[in-house]
């Protein structure tokens, strides 16, 4: 049976997030919410299926929205909470659930046409920089919530792909991010900033990215 988890250094990462997380009884108590019955735990990372050597991008989206209708998560350990919610990514990108999947896909599509959604993910790291979802969907996450979660989930992912093409995609993401040194930027990939103007040309730009890198 496939796994689905990442490798084993940005499993180590992620898997305190389903302690669960200590920021839930602190920073993050008004802002986020624990309960797999409802689908609300920390999720929306996915990739990294290989070794990290194989990682070439990583993507750097905002927070995951409200849970789909009907989703849930659980697990025993922090092993199986982290592979049931990178399983859920991977089905609901492998499917184009929504504009926010497709676009994702159509990026790595993009980047590495003629690979299946596995192959494409050995190479991608596909990451949130705040692992709960915001209250209000797409609404405002306080800044001391988000900066928790980035000491202690974004910041040591940046620092162990710190040699990889990371693109950070919409204002949330570029804002979280500010202070790591060679991040790109794009648009966002979820509505309403996926249809302005110029979003889809900062998309097509990501391959360039890529290649610089690898002839480097």
């Amino acid at each position: 049976m496939a796994s689905f988890l990442p490798c084993p250094e940005l499993l180590a990462i992620m898997t305190p997030a389903y302690g669960p997380c200590r920021e839930f009884a602190a920073a993050c108590g008004a802002a986020a919410r624990w309960h797999p019955g409802s689908g609300q735990v920390p999720r929306g990372f996915v990739g990294a299926l290989g070794t990290l050597a194989e990682v070439e991008l990583v993507l750097l989206i905002a927070e995951p929205g409200d849970p789909l209708p009907g989703e849930r998560h659980g697990g025993s350990t922090a092993n199986e909470f982290v592979e049931d919610t990178c399983a859920y990514t991977f089905a609901q990108l492998q499917r184009g659930t929504d504009l926010f999947h497709r676009n994702l896909r159509g990026i790595l599509n993009s980047c590495w046409p003629g690979l299946d959604l596995r192959q494409q993910l050995h190479k991608a790291w596909i990451s949130e920089t705040y692992l709960c979802s915001a209250r209000v969907e797409g609404g405002t996450v306080p800044a001391s919530s988000w900066r928790a979660c980035a000491s202690d989930y974004l910041a040591p992912q940046l620092r162990l792909l710190a040699d990889r093409v990371i693109v950070a995609l919409g204002s949330k993401a570029q804002q979280r991010t500010t202070g790591f040194s060679g991040i790109h930027r794009a648009g966002a990939v979820a509505p309403p900033g996926c249809n302005f103007a110029g979003v889809r040309a900062s998309w097509d730009a990501i391959p360039g990215y890529l290649a610089e890198r690898r002839s480097t």
